[in-house]
């Protein structure tokens, strides 16, 4: 109790704080990250303290090799592009556009990969980065961290799906799985291993090996006893998303949706049936502090509430399989909609300006997006949802009615 009681505290005094000031996050971050710069650098051999984009290190002739692009870079037009009122206040893209880098594989020779985290590296431990995702670098645990002395060798031709954000099921969805459907194009029937951690969880196990190629082959490996692995081969797909970006190219929606509704007997078309509330009501963060009124307001249109966390991932697939309508606070249980129809999708934000993952999603997969913002300073902050302005969104933009005798 006491142990409660005292992380509460912190906690409380640590939001009051980034409520006076809202910048103490940014820069308490920016004076860690200086800190730990300063000492790699001081010991650049004994640390894993830079990073490299594979397409500039294989222009260079460096540590990567075979680069071949799968898909030429595009312009996509997201939803109705500039007229789309969130455009005006998202966080990025704020032109509808988004620009697509080039989709591509290349091989990684003498490839160091953490196999918690899928962090992979050059020979001279180079970290591999994303393009537009470098800033992403620093949430793996072994960058800026010392170098292994000793990793074992593997046989054959390795990937990896881990990355420093897949054990979120949004980032799982659209930054990691799709890259199967790019190496299958690239590998053409040639057998790959596949590197997975033991403590792979649930949605990502149920929706890998639903997908899996037959030429493809899973090994899932202790991060205790095996934290680095260096293969024979190593091939690296890029991305097929953006920064926030939910857009894909429509064969790769169908490369994942097909075959896990297969696997659970669903069919291609959609029977909505559901108008579901996703609560937050057990996150530590981007909780509804008015969820109850909010709740009491929906059940007036014949929504009810569901908490995913409770729910197997078959289920949870099923039910949006069958959804109408779906309203939720911004958090990757609303990444579950790669699973509906043509639906309409209410996302409520905490802040002015939102993110842009759900309504990209939801543009990419031919939904409606709707949305309510909030006020707070930072997108992880409770908040409140608008009521008054809740109801006329249900009723003038989605057009529901509520049921007679509600009052």
């Amino acid at each position: 109790m006491a142990e409660v009681a005292a992380r509460r505290l912190r906690n409380a005094v640590r939001d009051l704080v980034y409520s006076r000031f809202p910048h103490a996050r940014k820069v308490k971050q920016r004076l860690r990250n200086m800190a730990i710069d300063a000492i790699v650098t001081a010991f650049p051999g004994k640390y894993i303290g830079r990073y490299v984009l594979p397409e500039d290190e294989a222009a260079a002739g460096g540590g990567v090799r075979n680069l071949r692009v799968m898909l030429p870079g595009e312009r996509i037009r997201i939803g109705r592009g500039d007229e789309d009122p969130f455009a005006r206040v998202a966080q990025a893209y704020n032109d509808g556009w988004f620009d697509r880098p080039d989709v591509f594989v290349c091989e990684i020779p003498d490839a160091y990969v953490h196999v918690r985290s899928g962090m992979v590296c050059t020979s001279d431990f180079k970290l591999i980065a994303d393009k537009g995702m470098e800033h992403r670098r620093y949430l793996y645990p072994p960058f800026r961290g010392r170098r292994p002395e000793s990793v074992p060798r593997a046989e054959g031709l390795w990937t990896t799906l881990a990355y420093c954000n897949s054990e979120n099921f949004w980032h799982w969805m659209i930054d990691c799985l799709p890259k199967i459907r790019t190496l299958e194009i690239a590998l053409a029937g040639e057998p790959l291993i596949i590197c997975m951690h033991s403590t792979a969880l649930p949605f990502q196990r149920f929706t890998l090996e639903a997908v899996l190629p037959p030429n493809f082959r899973l090994v899932y490996l202790d991060p205790e006893t095996s934290p680095w692995i260096r293969p024979e081969r190593f091939i690296w797909a890029s991305m097929v998303s953006g920064l926030c970006m939910g857009v894909l190219p429509k064969e790769y929606y169908d490369a994942i949706r097909g075959p896990v509704f297969e696997r659970l007997g669903l069919p291609a078309t959609h029977v909505k049936t559901e108008r579901l509330y996703i609560s937050r009501r057990n996150a530590g963060h981007r909780r509804v502090r008015n969820e109850d009124a909010v709740v009491e307001l929906l059940a007036g249109y014949g929504f009810r509430s569901v908490q995913l966390e409770k729910l197997p991932f078959e289920e949870q697939v099923k039910l949006f399989h069958r959804a109408e309508v779906v309203v939720g606070p911004h958090g990757a249980g609303l990444g579950t909609i790669f699973f509906s129809g043509d639906i309409d999708l209410v996302a409520l934000y905490s802040t002015r300006e939102p993110g842009n993952y759900f309504q990209s999603l939801a543009c990419g997969l031919g939904q409606r997006h709707h949305f309510l913002c909030s006020n707070e300073a930072h997108e992880d902050d409770w908040f409140d949802v608008d009521l008054p302005a809740l109801q006329d969104l249900l009723e003038d933009q989605v057009g529901l009615q509520r049921a007679r005798g509600v009052s």
